[in-house]
């Protein structure tokens, strides 16, 4: 059975992974298999364009690595997709990463202010100078994307092949409402977020005390904004009561919640490898890598523990987990 491939996320570069122990993380990968990053021009929040020349600079093209980034966006992404934006940004990147052409290009976020039009013309611009592999878009709507491909078809631009949103256990709005979409028109899809930024390890829901949170996803702190963002999706009773229904399940055949979790995405999802559809895994240290493989070669879940897992995707989750597809 194939099975979606794992890509490297890279929005922990310059800080969990820098110069000082790149090198490890290039042999780790290596063994592992996985032969694709995905990086962003934003990557990190706190120095965009970072994460590009740390990849540029330990050598990850000339290593036989396939990278994916995306174009700068910043606040609400009007303005983002504009030529000027898009050339500007991937001048950066491709300055960045020390490469003439990138493998998959994305649209890191939607730009409600630009007319999509003029959105993919530019894009198609730089296609056409050979700066790019494949087109793809992130986090856009059913109906922007359905514009967009009108509007390729019509004029015969480049279309998007990849669209790369979040996916996983409690967030599964996409099947219904994406997915009929992309295989209509041959896309790929690519899920982040597959334990929903740590909350599908439990910690968050089964802590007792603040201090036992300090120096995971979910930390409070002034300067947490990505773990805030992840509140904001998962912080509710509804996703709470789910990993709550889920863990005795869970521990009735010795497996971890977050191991299910994956497992399932990988075994028991609408993700299809023979579609070319992946799994943005994003590791902090080779402890984890090394768990995120392991769970891959563990196989399918037990029969009766992918059916209950599947069935948390009940109207209360569904309801919750409907405005994290939003952008």
């Amino acid at each position: 059975m194939s099975l979606p491939e794992f890509i490297f996320g890279g929005g922990g570069l310059t800080d969990a992974w820098r110069e000082d122990n790149i090198s490890e993380l290039i042999e780790a990968l290596g063994q592992a298999s996985i032969k694709r990053i995905d990086s962003a021009a934003v990557y990190p929040y706190t120095s965009p364009g970072g994460a590009d020349r740390l990849l540029g600079h330990s050598k990850f093209p000339e290593k036989g690595f396939a990278i994916d980034t995306k174009v700068l966006f910043f606040g609400d992404g009007s303005g983002t997709m504009t030529a000027e934006a898009i050339q500007k940004s991937l001048s950066g990147s491709l300055e960045g990463l020390g490469v003439r052409k990138i493998n998959v290009y994305y649209c890191h976020a939607p730009d409600k202010q630009t007319p999509i039009v003029d959105q993919a013309a530019a894009i198609d611009a730089e296609y056409r100078k050979g700066f790019f592999s494949q087109l793809g878009v992130c986090n856009i709507s059913v109906e922007m994307l359905e514009e967009w491909l009108h509007i390729a078809d019509e004029k015969g631009l480049v279309k998007p092949t990849v669209y790369q949103g979040q996916y996983n256990l409690l967030c599964r709005t996409y099947e219904t409402t994406l997915l009929p979409l992309l295989r209509k028109h041959n896309i790929s899809f690519v899920a982040f977020s597959p334990l929903a930024g740590g909350f599908l390890t439990g910690k968050l829901t089964f802590s007792k005390k603040s201090e036992d949170l300090k120096g995971t996803r979910f930390e409070v702190s002034d300067t947490n904004f990505g773990g805030m963002r992840y509140r904001s999706f998962y912080d509710k009773s509804a996703m709470h009561e789910a990993l709550q229904k889920a863990a005795p399940f869970c521990v009735s055949h010795g497996i971890s919640l977050p191991e299910a979790a994956l497992r399932w995405l990988l075994y028991h999802s609408s993700l299809e490898a023979d579609r070319g559809d992946g799994v943005v895994i994003g590791p902090s240290n080779l402890s984890q890598l090394d768990s995120y493989v392991k769970t891959k070669n563990a196989g399918p879940l037990p029969e009766d523990l992918a059916k209950e897992l599947a069935a948390l995707w009940n109207d209360r989750v569904k309801e919750a987990a409907a405005s994290i597809v939003e952008y």
